[in-house]
C-alpha cells in the first residue's frame, strides 16, 4: 500500500512539476564515447566504431561544494553506441551514429517518501548525421584541421512511460527532440618521438520537445596527448571540459539544471594485428560546478573497438587464359 502511494505521489510530482526534480546526473542523448578517431577518412574508406560506456553518480553538489539532505542515493547508466564513417572524397567524410541505453537508473534514499524506489529508463537514444571537411590535411607532416556540422534526431518524440508512470527528464533515453551540432578538430604529430597532440571542440544545440521541454546546450572542449609506449600500445591522456546550460520548460529556466565539469581521462589503446584498435577510457572529474543542487558523476569508464576498411581497393584480376598458358 505504501509503495503504491509513493508511486502515485511521484507520478503527480512529475506530471505537474517537472522543474523540481533535482538530479541532473545522467547524460540525455548519446554520451561521450571512447574513441579518439575523429579526423577525416581517405576516399572510399569505411570506419566502424562501437563502444560501451558505464557511468555512476553518488554525490550531490551545490555550486562547487558537497550538499546534504538529498532525495537520491545514486544514479547510473549503461550505454552501447555505434558510429559509421565513410570517406566521400579525400577531404569530405560522412558519419552516422546511434545508440541504446541498456538502463538509466535513479535510486531514491530510504529516508524519504519513495523508500528506496527506482526509476529506470531504457531504449534508443538520439541518432545523428554529420559531415566533416578537412580544411588542412597533410598526412606526411601529420597535421590536420577539420571542421564538421550535423544534426541529431529522435527515434520517438514521445516521453517514455514505464509501469504507467512517465519517467522524469533525467532518465529519459532520448531528448525526444531534434538538435544541431558543430565541431572543430586539430591534430599535429611528432613522429620522431611518437607523440601526437590534438584538440576536439564540439557544441550541441537542442530544440524543445512536444511538451516544450528543452534540454540544455552542451559545449565540449578537449585536449589530448597520445604517446606510443611499446609496439601496438598507445597511452592517451585527455583533459575535457563539459559546460551545459540550464534546461527550460515553456521558455522558463529550470532549477537544478546546468553545470560545468572538468575531467581527466586516462586511456590505453591497443592495435590488434594492425586492424582493430581497442581503447579503454576512465573518466574522473577534477572540478565540478553545479547550478543549484544536483547529483554529480563519481566516475565513468568506456571500451571501444575501431576498424577502418578500404572499400576502394580492388583485388587484381586473374584471367583464366593466362593461367592456362603455364
Amino acid at each position: 500500500m505504501y509503495k503504491s502511494a509513493g508511486i502515485l505521489i511521484l507520478a503527480l510530482i512529475l506530471l505537474f512539476s517537472p522543474q523540481i526534480i533535482d538530479a541532473q546526473c545522467c547524460s540525455t542523448g548519446s554520451p561521450v564515447g571512447a574513441s579518439v578517431y575523429v579526423g577525416v577518412l581517405g576516399k572510399n574508406y569505411l570506419r566502424l566504431i562501437t563502444f560501451y560506456r558505464h557511468s555512476n553518480s553518488d554525490k550531490y553538489f551545490e555550486s562547487d561544494s558537497r550538499s546534504n539532505n538529498n532525495p537520491l542515493q545514486s544514479a547510473n547508466y549503461n550505454f552501447a553506441g555505434i558510429t559509421l564513417g565513410y570517406g566521400l572524397t579525400r577531404r569530405l567524410t560522412a558519419e552516422i551514429d546511434f545508440g541504446y541505453f541498456l538502463n538509466k537508473t535513479q535510486v531514491y534514499l530510504n529516508n524519504n517518501v519513495f523508500h528506496g524506489m527506482k526509476q529506470t529508463g531504457f531504449g534508443l537514444s538520439n541518432g545523428g548525421f554529420n559531415l566533416k571537411y578537412g580544411i588542412f590535411v597533410k598526412p606526411v607532416k601529420q597535421i590536420e584541421l577539420t571542421a564538421g556540422a550535423g544534426f541529431r534526431y529522435p527515434f520517438t518524440t514521445k516521453r517514455q512511460i514505464v509501469n504507467g508512470l512517465q519517467l522524469n527528464p533525467d532518465v529519459q533515453p532520448s531528448t525526444n527532440a531534434y538538435g544541431l551540432n558543430g565541431m572543430l578538430f586539430f591534430s599535429i604529430g611528432f613522429p620522431a618521438i611518437t607523440l601526437r597532440l590534438f584538440t576536439i571542440n564540439r557544441y550541441d544545440y537542442n530544440f524543445a520537445d512536444k511538451v516544450n521541454y528543452k534540454y540544455g546546450n552542451i559545449l565540449l572542449n578537449s585536449i589530448f596527448v597520445s604517446k606510443k609506449v611499446v609496439k601496438y600500445f598507445f597511452a592517451i591522456v585527455q583533459l575535457r571540459n563539459e559546460f551545459k546550460t540550464r534546461d527550460t520548460y515553456k521558455g522558463n529556466d529550470q532549477v537544478n539544471t546546468g553545470y560545468d565539469i572538468l575531467y581527466v581521462s586516462p586511456q590505453l589503446s591497443y592495435s590488434i594485428a594492425g586492424k582493430w584498435n581497442v581503447t579503454l577510457v576512465c573518466d574522473l572529474p577534477l572540478y565540478k560546478f553545479y547550478k543549484d543542487r544536483q547529483l554529480t558523476p563519481a566516475y565513468a569508464y568506456a571500451l571501444s573497438f575501431t576498424r577502418d576498411f578500404n572499400l576502394g581497393h580492388k583485388a587484381p584480376k586473374i584471367e583464366p587464359a593466362k593461367l592456362d598458358s603455364h
